[in-house]
């Protein structure tokens, strides 16, 4: 049984309606390929006397409720299975954990006698094997005496067999592989390894996020099982800063008692404990309330990040307190991940990158100098969890006018930051449902509330025994996956979308009295179309630009102040003549500066003052203000001030593309001789748009390639 058929289960299973091109977008198959794979299903729903399914091109799928049930226990069957053929991808992951165990002597016979392929693919493998890992440094070399076996960095070694778990669990959700291979090899038991973690995790009072517990499991597995290898060879250890902590924190004890459970624990050296126990706080939450050792050095990162991001992006805390907590959540995990460069995956990297274009930008900029204070290298899917837990806390908060009907759980077990921005996006788009808190799936049976209908982010059979409605859905949503959701919901909860436009039907209508050149892009353009429904926030609503939002009226040259204060008052003065602001306004930024420091110096010689929204904002702008003399205005790493950029922002969101292109331009030497140099605003103005059109051009260039 292959995984698409699975994968096709599953999402016949998540939808109450469906049709083959939505399986099309959702599992990259061909319309062949998909029913050549649903005649597969229905001889094993034959097997278990259900009804079959009917297929036809353009029409709803819609399964009976025996047909559900009888999928379920196909699935559950199929996780049961313990001999399958590896795909070309599990063979690559076979093979690599083969190597990096360390057995006496690996020869091509280990590979093909456990894969059950012959020797020709086997060597296709290693080609392609060794081309991949040759990017990060890492060989495969063979002599007589070892055979095949690995060279190169210990940590990067190590890094590639996590990444290789990690992101098959993440995106697969399927471990088959790494039973298979325990098996193999005779390592050690899964299920005994969950059993001792379990019990030394309560002892330590260590929790784990749960979809992360079965991914360490497995880590720790390989890594004992080379850890304790004779033939691993004598490793440089790197210099690492405040690692001499580590001994102190209950995951080194943790650690520690892990490895005394099992006969040759004994054998791992101290920095590979704390090694362990770094990806243990890696894969952990974070917690304010515990006083530990490391308490001072994340607090202070976390410190700066929010008064950092709080200067960029002009957006001012409500409850600092709880942010914080959520921030350091995050943060301490996160620490330990950069410093021992331990990866991580993040499978909405690219979708919140593009999603949260401006945001991301923002996010980025505020790591910078805190990435470099702190020596940490910090990687695109780390900035995506980051953005997610701004994108949370920006976004949060909304009124809404139609009061709660349904109440709905949200079941969601990858993570504080996946979790706080699900549960704000459901809550933006349904306003007229009562969302519970995000719980975990272990915590489902302990709910007291009355449920109406559950959200969740893992495809999980267990929840859909739970007998309510379940949806999937992803954290980071398109506007097309918003019109589902809205679609699922409403006929699981009173089939008020039965009168909704249907795009296929549409489609269907426009064929019978004209050509159709890209049925496709149609396709996509009326699903946007029919997607611009109430609640859905349209992407160009919240994508304002620096040109949108500057002009020059709004800009003045060669100003001449007395003192910071002063060089603010006048900077802002065009805000308030051309109507944007009140003069409440601008004494909320002078008193927001003096409460702050010198914290609206963003940059070198840039400072960039505001205030809230309710402090006076009428419009969202950006005036722009060059100081004939730079000023002083108390921060001894950028001043002297010669720039001054005045902030007007009517909420939390329109302006953040806006602010990131903005802090694009400032990186940007030319940017600043055109301040310099402009004998008039229009100068100015024709730089930002000439540099806004080059940046489209070359994403229309990037998406057509």
């Amino acid at each position: 049984m292959d995984k698409e058929l699975i994968l096709i289960m599953k999402l016949l299973l998540e939808r109450t309606l469906l049709t083959i091109r939505e399986l099309e977008d959702a599992t990259g198959l061909s319309t062949r390929q998909i029913t050549y794979r649903i005649e597969k299903i229905n001889d094993l729903l034959k097997s278990k006397k259900a009804q079959s399914i009917s297929l036809k091109y353009n029409k709803e799928i819609i399964l009976s409720p025996k047909t559900k049930d009888a999928i379920i226990e196909i699935i559950n069957q199929f996780d049961l299975e313990k001999y399958y053929y590896l795909s070309k991808d599990e063979r690559l992951i076979f093979i690599y954990l083969t190597l990096f165990i360390n057995l006496d002597y690996t020869s091509l016979n280990h590979f093909t006698s456990s894969m059950k392929v012959s020797r020709s693919i086997v060597l296709l493998d290693l080609k392609e094997l060794k081309h991949i890992l040759g990017k990060d440094g890492i060989v495969i070399k063979n002599n007589r005496t070892h055979g095949y076996y690995l060279d190169g960095s210990e940590m990067v070694i190590r890094r590639q067999m996590i990444k290789f778990i990690i992101g098959t669990l993440s995106t697969n959700h399927d471990y088959k592989i790494f039973n298979f291979f325990i098996d193999e090899y005779k390592l050690d038991s899964f299920d005994n390894s969950k059993e001792i973690i379990a019990k030394l995790a309560h002892k330590h009072n260590i929790k784990f996020v749960e979809d992360r517990l079965q991914e360490f499991i497995y880590i720790f597995i390989f890594l004992k099982a080379r850890m304790t290898s004779l033939k691993t060879n004598a490793y440089k250890i790197p210099n690492l800063p405040n690692i001499s902590i580590m001994k102190s924190l209950k995951e080194y004890s943790f650690t520690e008692s892990l490895l005394h459970s099992y006969n040759n624990g004994d054998k791992i050296k101290p920095f590979d404990v704390s090694y362990i126990s770094a990806w243990i706080i890696g894969i952990s939450v974070g917690n304010i309330n515990e006083n530990t050792e490391d308490i001072l050095i994340i607090t202070e990162i976390v410190f700066n990040v929010m008064t950092r991001f709080e200067s960029l992006s002009g957006f001012h805390y409500v409850d600092r307190i709880k942010i914080f907590e959520q921030l350091y959540a995050h943060f301490r995990p996160a620490y330990y991940r950069l410093i021992f460069k331990l990866p991580i995956f993040n499978p909405l990297c690219e979708r919140v990158k593009e999603e949260y274009n401006g945001l991301y930008k923002l996010v980025s900029e505020t790591m910078k100098p805190i990435s470099q204070q702190y020596n940490l290298e910090m990687t695109d899917d780390e900035l995506a969890f980051l953005t997610m837990h701004f994108g949370a806390i920006l976004f949060n908060g909304k009124k809404y006018m139609i009061p709660p009907k349904k109440t709905a759980l949200i079941v969601c077990s990858g993570g504080v930051g996946s979790s706080a921005i699900l549960y704000t996006e459901l809550k933006n788009l349904l306003p007229e449902i009562n969302f519970l808190l995000p719980i975990e799936l272990s915590k489902l049976k302990d709910i007291d509330e009355h449920v109406d209908i559950i959200f969740t982010c893992n495809n999980n059979t267990e929840i859909m025994k739970s007998g309510l409605p379940v949806i999937v859905v992803s954290p980071v949503m398109t506007l097309k996956e918003k019109y589902q959701v809205k679609r699922e919901v409403s006929i699981r909860l009173n089939n008020a979308f039965a009168k909704e436009p249907r795009t296929d039907e549409i489609i269907n209508i426009v064929k019978k009295y004209a050509t159709i050149n890209s049925e496709s892009m149609l396709y996509n353009e009326l699903q946007s179309y029919l997607s611009k429904i109430e609640n859905v926030t349209v992407k160009s609503d919240i994508n304002l630009m620096l040109s949108n939002i500057v002009n020059q009226n709004l800009i003045r040259l060669k100003v001449m102040a007395n003192d910071w204060e002063d060089a603010i008052r006048k900077s802002a003065s065009v805000l308030y003549e051309n109507n944007i602001v009140t003069a409440q306004y601008i004494e909320s930024m002078i008193k927001y500066a003096k409460e702050s420091g010198p914290y609206i110096v963003i940059t070198k010689h840039v400072a960039l003052p505001h205030a809230k929204p309710e402090d006076g904002a009428k419009k969202t702008a950006i005036g722009i203000c060059v100081l004939k003399q730079p000023i002083e205005f108390g921060n001894k790493d950028n001043d002297p001030v010669k720039y001054v950029f005045c902030l007007s922002a009517i909420d939390h969101e329109s302006h953040l593309q806006a602010m990131a292109e903005l802090l694009e331009l400032l990186e940007r030497d030319e940017f600043y001789d055109i301040l310099n140099n402009a004998e008039d605003p229009e100068a100015i103005m024709k730089y930002i748009r000439s540099y806004e059109i080059n940046n489209m051009n070359k994403k229309s260039i990037k998406k057509s390639i």
